[in-house]
């Protein structure tokens, strides 16, 4: 009898480290897949890298939930990866990966955000964390006078369009808000240095005119205000003040929405003789 439960517990212990071992290898393959160092991994997940180390090679037993979550995130599971994940954390630990963001995969991000700037009467656009334009509506081309044809041709980063000689006579002025925005660029990316993506975006910015100078004298703030005004001059409308607003998704969210309001009465004006505003609903 002794000799069948000590057989049950050596089995019970090698099932146990497979399980740990199918985990770690599988966030070994997943970092690997997204081009990540187990350094930078650790960094995203605010992980130490010895603990990363040994996660993957087994010699670190049972995560917690917590850092599951941390590692599912800073490796952007999603869909099928991330199920698998989370079997394998189940296996391995007994315990769900109940992940709030999940039942964001039912409606894609990207969609949504692009589906609510098509429907919003006043210039708008998404974008990624990595400011990469996903979506504009109408007025906000017409506004920045960019259209589909120019946008085939160009960086869809908003930077890249602000930085760009072509464009940049438009703001006034143009330095002031160069400035407040790569300041906030800064700030809001500044957990995502380490990605492959972020590094080719920032090599290529730092080719156009003045961005260099500007990115080595500008630091991040401690916080991004949630409006700021500044203006521009259209070729057919003249000067306009706009204002900003940002609309983020609830959880972790990897889209914004930025809409761009009248800052004065001409430009509240200007916006209601091209229909770039909600219509008002008669006084009861």
């Amino acid at each position: 009898m002794g000799t069948m439960v000590n057989a049950h517990h050596e089995r019970a212990v090698r099932d146990d480290e497979a399980a740990q071992e199918r985990f770690g290898e599988l966030v070994a393959e997943f970092r690997q897949r997204r081009g990540l160092s187990q350094g930078q991994l650790a960094h995203a997940a605010r992980l130490s890298r010895t603990y990363v180390y040994h996660l993957e090679t087994g010699q670190r037993q049972a995560p917690s939930v917590r850092v599951a979550r941390s590692i599912q995130r800073a490796l952007e599971l999603r869909g099928e990866d991330r199920r698998r994940f989370a079997a394998a954390f189940f296996r391995l630990t007994g315990e769900h990966l109940d992940d709030e963001a999940e039942g964001a995969d039912l409606f894609d991000q990207r969609e949504l955000a692009a589906l609510l700037v098509h429907n919003t009467a006043f210039p708008a656009h998404s974008l990624d964390r990595l400011w990469q334009v996903s979506a504009w509506n109408e007025p906000a081309r017409n506004l920045f006078e960019i259209g589909p044809e120019a946008l085939a041709d160009h960086s869809h980063n908003l930077l890249a369009v602000v930085f760009d000689p072509a464009y940049r006579s438009r703001f006034r002025p143009w330095e002031a808000l160069a400035r407040r925005l790569l300041a906030d660029f800064k700030y809001q990316t500044r957990s995502l240095t380490y990605l492959p993506e972020y590094r080719d975006l920032w090599r290529a910015l730092r080719t156009l005119p003045d961005f260099r100078r500007i990115a080595d004298s500008s630091d991040a703030g401690s916080g991004i205000a949630p409006s700021f005004v500044f203006q521009m001059r259209h070729t057919r409308l003249g000067p306009l003040t706009l204002r900003t607003t940002v609309t983020v998704f609830s959880g972790a969210s990897d889209y914004s929405i930025v809409t761009y309001v009248p800052g004065d009465q001409q430009t509240l004006s200007i916006f209601a003789a091209e229909g770039w505003q909600a219509p008002r609903t008669p006084a009861e």
